[in-house]
């Protein structure tokens, strides 16, 4: 088999399974581990594949539409919901970006907080927690009409002027090799600016991202982060997050 026909199989073993092993490889390949090692190589150094511990995962270059993204796993997310609302106090003041999980915890805070300070660029959330906050701005720049959320140089000129006690933000993927990633620069850009002018930043990723990889690298991220999800992460990105010294709160699934 051409080192070519290999390649495309291993493309789209990865797009089909999100991840896949050297050792599955191999078999379904019949060549040796070595020859599989070097093709994942390849095509990660084509940009076409994340090479990861073992095997290979896909590299997203676009997110998925946020309609799609609402509905995935919507149990973890309303326990991610339910835990991160109840470690916010009435009256405190908060960064939310935009995003489905996000989303959820606005939902959250609007049914039990109230005098909350919210800066957020996206603007269902606005409206959504307008009734528990005492004020809500809404940053201002470039509309993204799909994400109903801004973004650009004026949005995140606009946020420079604002320091928040939380940052609530969301991820577009969560992975051993690179850890969080995200689909753009700008709204890893957003993200980032939001974590370093808030006293604690949360990154808020249910278990339906971990193993995804964005083209986007979040970070370097600030002292102190800590991730909330709905489940233990694997043991690699487990791993990884330790290293990088990024706590971790598993959210209960009674709690929501």
């Amino acid at each position: 088999m051409l080192p070519s026909q290999r390649h495309q199989i291993i493309l789209r073993e990865v797009s089909s399974q999100r991840a896949v092993t050297i050792r599955e490889l191999t078999r379904s390949l019949g060549v040796s581990r070595e020859t599989v090692r070097k093709d994942i190589e390849q095509l990660a150094a084509e940009n076409r594949l994340r090479r990861v511990r073992g095997g290979a995962t896909r590299i997203l270059t676009a997110e998925p539409p946020s309609q799609t993204r609402a509905a995935t796993n919507r149990e973890g997310k309303a326990s991610i919901a339910a835990f991160v609302a109840e470690g916010i106090e009435d009256g405190s003041s908060l960064f939310i970006d935009n995003g489905s999980t996000t989303l959820a915890v606005a939902e959250a805070l609007a049914r039990s907080r109230r005098d909350l300070i919210v800066y957020t660029n996206d603007l269902i959330i606005a409206g959504i927690i307008a009734p528990a906050a005492r004020e809500v701005t809404v940053l201002g720049g470039r509309l993204d009409a799909d994400e109903r959320a801004t973004f650009g140089i004026v949005t995140l000129e606009h946020l420079s002027h604002y320091r928040a006690e939380y940052a609530l933000i969301g991820a577009g993927g969560v992975s051993a090799r690179a850890l969080f990633t995200d689909f753009s620069r700008e709204a890893a850009e957003m993200r980032l600016r939001m974590m370093r002018q808030a006293e604690e930043a949360r990154i808020l990723a249910d278990h339906s991202k971990f193993g995804e990889i964005g083209q986007v690298v979040l970070g370097p991220l600030p002292l102190g982060v800590r991730m909330v999800s709905d489940l233990e992460p694997p043991e690699d990105i487990a791993a990884a997050l330790a290293e990088a010294s990024v706590g971790v709160d598993l959210a209960d699934a009674s709690s929501k």
